[in-house]
Formats: C-alpha cells, structure tokens, sequence
C-alpha cells in the first residue's frame, strides 16, 4: 500500500492525490474532484475509437418506434464485447453525471443487445471524444439544509413504456448524491411517475439527514419537483378517489404534514434532476444543467492520474500526490428566476416569495371511526373496565386494570363460574393476591 500523503492547505500537505484512482485536488477556493481518466480512455478504445473522430454534443438521442421495430439482435459473439463495455461505462457513470442516463439506458439492453444499444453506445463514446475530462468543483461554502431535486419522465421508454426518476441530493452548491433509474412498474398517469419519483427522492434526503445526524449536524430536508399532480397527492389524506397507487408510499403524506420534509415546487426549464431523466435536445442544454452542479469541462490530464500500460493493462498507481376527486389546485408557478442559480441558493425571503410551499391538508376520519368520549376515565371506570374483565373472563383469561390520577383498580375474573375478586391497591404497591394459586385453589373446589 502507497502514502501519499494528506490533502490540505498547510505547507506540508499535497495539493492533489488519487483515491480509488479518483482524482482529489485542493485549491485556494476549495476542492475539486474528476473521475479516473482510464476508463473514457479504456471504453473509447473498446469502441474503436480515437481523437479522429467526430464529436456529437449530446451523448444519446431517444430511438423512434421504427427503428425498434426493424432492431435486430446482435450475434452472440458480440455479446461479451457489448457487456463489457456497457459495465465501463455504468462505472464511469458514477462520477460523470452528464453521461449517467445514457449509459442506465444502453445498461438495459445487457441480457439481450441488439444494433440499437450498439448505436446508442458508439454514439455516447463519440461525445466522450469532445468530453473527455469533466471537473467537479466544491467551493468552501455555508449550508443550512439538504436540498433534494425530484424529476420523473412518463413513459419514456418506448419499447416497455416504462418511466424514468432521476433526482440529485444538493447541500448548498456540492452535490452529494445523484441517482436515474427506471421504475419497476408501468405507470397509468404521469401524477403517479412524479410522485412514485417524489417518494424516493424523499427517502434519499431523510437517509442522508439521518447520516448527517450521526457527525452532530441537524439540518432539514427540502424536496423540490416540478409536478403539480406530485404535490397535490404529498399534500393530501390518504387515497380518496385515486386509484392505482401503491399504499405503501403514502408515508410521504405523513412526513409532509408532520413538517419532517418540506416540498416546494421548481420551474421544469431549471429542475437540475432534468439531466438524469432523459436524452437533452442541445450542447447549450447540457451546459446550462451541469453548471447549476458546479462541474466544467476540462482540456488535458491531471498530473497525478494513473496512465494507461502500453500492452493494453491498467497501471496500478493509486496513492499519489382526474374525474370525481380532482387533486388540489395549486399556483405554484412563482417567479421567473435566474437559470443559472438553484432555486436553494436564494435567499429565505426570496425562496419564500418566488417559490411557495404546499401545505398537507388536515386529518379527515372515515364516518366509521370511533371516537373516544372526552370524559375517558369516567368511560373507562364504568364500561371499558367491567366490558374487558366480562370478555377476559370468558375466555379464561386474567383480567383488565383501569389507572386513575390516585389508583389503580384491577378486576380478576376467576373460575369457570365467573366469581369476581377485585382488589384497590396505589400504583406502587405490589399485588397481595396470587393469580396462579387462586386458579388452583378454585380448580380444586
């Protein structure tokens, strides 16, 4: 195992090492982090493909229903080509955000590819000519919360007609986390994508809220989206006349009327999470996106990266330097604000005026429920109690006990012929009537 030392800013500390052959650099304004640069090199060389080539400025395009129905599979002999370097690019994926939705697309076609995943991989290899290096840049920074942005889209595969969430998890200007990933069901409404796409990103800002309770850090989570039908159904009840929605997600409902998260709605021409759910239409598009993350494009190479062995091995050098029950009505649509600015990074004031909050409707029980009388210990005293022992005693069983502010008053149901012992004893006392012999001794009689 190598040292290479500790990144810092003191005169003895590096300014830039590798970690897990990632590329960390410290600088004056803060941190800057890029992906280990033999994995474009090694999936653009598997691709056959060189600085020749001609660069594209998106690195997928949606295929159109004719091209999937005159798609024809690919001979087995090219299955275990296309398998690898799908798997490279998914590993790149994790630190190239702008390349993450294409390569969960061609990553779908690994049990059966065909000439379309073919395509749709050179295609993205021929955007990474252009983009080889991409930076990530973390400014020192003051943050007061964790921001979650949510984005779903409808029915986007045409082949399975299933639907894509994509959300990221922001802390001030560093991203922390980002995420895309097809849903596992088929969606009826693009009300039930959004939410089913709400739903999880609000799992993922409360899992990274409780991991930063663990360091001491108490901070709140903001889930932003930019669907009307997803707020309207986080602010309701339960159900009411929906239909073909999970329950089992409806805890959001809760955590919104508990104010343990707070959802706001965001413009869809500046929802960041647009960049993991689907292939963007231009260059300026996917510029606009990655610079709300604080990444940019790069020309040449770390000085500390690994290199690439001539015979074709990696180096090892880790270690260096609708209908009856419409939803409610919201006008959330706010202020036109700067594209170029997270709706997070404003003020409170100005988060408060351009961007309104939904509020989770009151609790409304069914006709059927019970209840309870506001008189509980008077109820309890003189039917819950002799109601619980007649239905224990029944059965054979002990007994009910009532408490009061003063004392306790416990009922015993004994015997087959349902002879009563009660017996007045304070909270604290110990019972003086032995329950097991008791039994016995009526047994015996």
């Amino acid at each position: 195992m190598k040292k290479g030392g500790r990144l810092g800013q003191g005169p003895d500390d590096v300014k830039e090492l590798t970690v897990l052959n990632r590329v960390i650099r410290w600088t004056d304004s803060g941190v800057e982090y890029e992906a280990d640069p033999r994995q474009c090199e090694r999936l653009l060389e598997g691709l056959g493909l060189d600085d020749g080539c001609t660069s594209t400025a998106t690195p997928g395009l949606k295929p159109i229903i004719e091209q999937l129905k005159d798609d024809q599979p690919l001979d087995v002999e090219g299955h275990t080509e296309f398998r690898a370097l799908a798997a490279r690019a998914n590993y790149l994926a994790q630190d190239r955000i702008d390349i993450q939705f294409p390569a969960k697309e061609v990553c779908r076609f690994m049990s059966s590819p065909t000439e379309t995943s073919k395509a749709a991989m050179k295609r993205m290899g021929r955007y990474l000519i252009g983009h080889k290096r991409m930076v990530y840049t973390y400014p020192f920074q003051r943050a007061e919360g964790i921001d979650v942005y949510s984005d779903t889209d409808w029915s986007g595969c045409p082949r399975t007609r299933r639907s894509t969430s994509g959300g990221c998890i922001m802390i001030g200007k560093h991203c922390i986390r980002t995420w895309s990933s097809t849903q596992p069901s088929v969606t009826l409404s693009s009300g039930e994508a959004e939410f089913y796409g709400l739903v999880k990103a609000a799992g993922a800002g409360l899992g990274h809220q409780s991991l930063m309770k663990d360091v001491g850090l108490e901070l709140p989570v903001c889930v932003w989206t930019d669907s009307s039908a997803a707020l309207g159904i986080a602010s309701r009840s339960g159900l009411g006349k929906l239909r073909h929605l999970e329950t089992h997600t409806l805890w959001v409902q809760e955590k919104v009327r508990t104010k343990a998260i707070s959802v706001k709605k965001v413009r869809g021409e500046v929802n960041p999470a647009d960049l993991f759910t689907k292939h963007l239409p231009s260059k300026d598009k996917v510029h606009q996106l990655l610079a709300l993350f604080s990444c940019e494009y790069q020309s040449g190479r770390a000085a500390s990266a690994p290199l690439l062995r001539p015979d074709g091995s990696d180096g090892r050098q880790g270690g260096q330097p609708t209908g009856d029950d419409p939803l409610p009505t919201f006008s959330l649509e706010g202020e036109l604000h700067d594209e170029s600015m997270l709706p997070h990074l404003y003020s409170n004031d100005e988060i408060e005026r351009m961007f309104p909050q939904i509020q989770a409707a009151p609790v409304q029980p069914n006709a059927e429920d019970w209840i309870p009388s506001t008189d509980r210990d008077h109820d309890s005293r003189e039917h819950g109690g002799a109601q619980a022992g007649r239905d224990l005693g029944a059965r054979g069983h002990g007994g009910a006990a009532v408490t009061t502010d003063r004392r306790k008053v416990v009922r015993r149901n004994i015997g087959k012929r349902g002879e009563k012992v009660s017996e007045i004893c304070r909270p604290d006392d110990s019972m003086k009537i032995d329950l097991d012999q008791s039994i016995g001794s009526t047994k015996a009689s």
